[in-house]
Formats: structure tokens, C-alpha cells, sequence
């Protein structure tokens, strides 16, 4: 019997774990990000991640005047992801949310990349 209330308890303890583990982080705010395999030129800027309401708004910075919004952004169970328009073709940005830093890839017609970004404070 004791081995069975160890076992229950037990168990509680790790699905509670698991929730906690699960809590959702707002992604809203600026995010520094790499993308090292990209060409020059896209390979470094900012994410700029907006709530309207009930819905997200992503932004790409690229230098100081460059911005391209996103398209279908979506984000559930801390999962990001969003479509971006630049020269000609959509690349698909899919990233896992953590409270300071995001990971993932963008991908495209040639293939996949992987993304980083830290949040700026």
C-alpha cells in the first residue's frame, strides 16, 4: 500500500512539473536574432513582435529603415511562427519561445536555416 501511495504521489509531483515547465511566455518585445546560413543581408537584425488586441504583429528590422511585416502569425503553446515576403519569395519562420531566447528555423525554397534571437531588454 505504501509503495502505491509513494507511486501516486509521485506522479502528482511530475505532472505539476510538467505544467509549471509549460507556462506560456509573451513573446511581445524586441528580439535581437542570427541567422548565420542567410545571405548578408538578412542575416542579422530585429523581430519585432506587437500585440493588437487579441493578435500578434510581427516586424523584421533590417538596419534602420528596412521593415517587412509579416503574414499569418500564429503563436500557441510558445510556438512562433510567421511568414515573411522578401525578394520575391515567402520564407516560413518557425521558432520555440523561451522567456529570453527563441530558437528555430526559417525556411524556404533551397532549404532550411536555423534562427536565433535574444530579447533586448
Amino acid at each position: 500500500m505504501k509503495i502505491v501511495k509513494f507511486l501516486m504521489i509521485a506522479i502528482l509531483i511530475a505532472s505539476v512539473s510538467s505544467v509549471n515547465a509549460q507556462k506560456k511566455v509573451d513573446p511581445v518585445g524586441t528580439w535581437s536574432y542570427e541567422a548565420s546560413q542567410a545571405p548578408y543581408e538578412y542575416s542579422s537584425g530585429d523581430i519585432v513582435i506587437a500585440k493588437d488586441g487579441k493578435d500578434l504583429s510581427v516586424q523584421l528590422v533590417l538596419g534602420e529603415y528596412y521593415k517587412l511585416n509579416a503574414s499569418n502569425v500564429k503563436y500557441d503553446k510558445n510556438e512562433l511562427s510567421f511568414d515573411i515576403f522578401i525578394e520575391g519569395e515567402t520564407i516560413s519562420v518557425k521558432s520555440t519561445v523561451e522567456k529570453e531566447s527563441m530558437e528555430g528555423t526559417a525556411s524556404y525554397t533551397d532549404g532550411t536555416i536555423p534562427i536565433t534571437a535574444k530579447k533586448k531588454k
